[in-house]
């Protein structure tokens, strides 16, 4: 009996409604965390869709004004310092570990911030930074990128790549990390293509925390992961007017703003990390995926009920802790 292909392709399957239970392969802090945390609303994030620059400005004044009560105390936690400095005109935070690892003593973690590159503004950007810095006791330099509404793309990828260019003076190449989380997590792989494009040395090693590699909705766990995810939620509605934003006038499958779709030749070492419940899944899994087949050494961790950036926003996880030990070992193992 022939199958017709094209029906196949075209059909979808209707799951119906089920019971989501706080993940049992989870940690307890991370189990308990999810339990508390009121399920998703699907429709009302689908809702939040700012049109002109005054509405997005507002949205990311009231999204970005709360992290400040955290950050305070997160810094009153961690020893760590954090200083504002700038490199070729771009702003930049510069994080220091009370005590740095002798092994590190050489090497820089160059930190690019995630917030759909529209959020994190300021010194609230630096929160994983401080997190890295303390975990892996070594010198973060975090890049305060220019975003849209006022700077859509190439703005913040011009801005890290010139602030790497710049380091290159006084840090060779292979004593460097590149890494982010979300938004960040896409662009430093971006940044990477670029650095390969202009004939520029890479960095030693890269760190992309559940990447934002597709700006468009593709990939199972847009959907799958829908309502699912407790800090994305949806694509549909702010994440994707993020996306139409920052790319301007460009395709969201321009290869520079959604790496997924460009090349992975002659990139370094690079640690993933996402989760079971993470909107980006598909996004790192794909990354992970392409980067292999280029031949790259390419280490993935994926987390039992972990939603996006969850690692990083639950520190006291054991899911955080064993995250950024593993990023420490695999910076020890690849940065001269």
């Amino acid at each position: 009996m022939k199958t017709n292909i094209n029906k196949t392709q075209d059909a979808g399957w209707n799951i119906g409604p089920q019971t989501l239970l706080p993940p049992a392969g989870a940690s307890d802090v991370m189990r308990t965390s999810i339990a508390n945390t009121p399920q998703p609303d699907v429709e009302a994030m689908q809702q939040v869709a700012p049109r002109t620059k005054e509405e997005w400005l507002a949205v990311i004044t009231e999204t970005d004004a709360p992290k400040e009560d955290g950050l305070q105390t997160l810094l009153a936690q961690s020893p760590v310092s954090v200083q504002n400095d700038e490199i070729a005109g771009v702003p930049v935070f510069k994080v220091n570990p009370a005590e740095v690892d002798p092994r590190h003593e050489n090497h820089l973690f160059v930190y690019v911030h995630g917030g759909a590159y529209i959020l994190n503004r300021g010194k609230v950007g630096v929160m994983e930074a401080i997190i890295i810095a303390q975990r892996c006791q070594m010198p973060v330099l975090s890049i305060d990128y220019r975003m849209p509404p006022e700077h859509p793309f190439p703005a913040g990828l011009e801005d890290v790549v010139t602030v790497y260019q710049h380091l290159l003076k006084d840090h060779p190449a292979t004593s460097m990390t590149l890494g982010g989380t979300s938004a960040g997590g896409g662009l430093i792989l971006t940044a990477t293509s670029k650095l390969n494009e202009l004939g520029v040395d890479v960095p030693g090693a890269l760190y992309a925390g559940t990447p934002w590699t597709d700006l468009t909705k593709t990939g199972d766990s847009y959907i799958t992961n829908e309502g699912v995810d407790r800090l994305l939620i949806t694509y549909d509605g702010l994440l994707e007017g993020a996306a139409h934003l920052y790319a301007g006038n460009k395709n969201l499958k321009d290869p520079l703003i959604s790496p997924v779709y460009g090349k992975f030749h002659d990139f370094p070492p690079t640690f993933l990390v996402t989760g079971t419940r993470d909107l980006f899944l598909s996004n790192t899994a794909r990354t992970h995926t392409k980067m292999r087949a280029a031949g790259v050494v390419a280490d993935l961790l994926v987390f039992e009920g972990v939603s996006h950036g969850d690692y990083a926003f639950e520190p006291t996880s054991p899911e955080s802790l064993q995250t950024y030990a593993e990023l420490n070992a695999f910076l020890l193992r690849h940065l001269q």
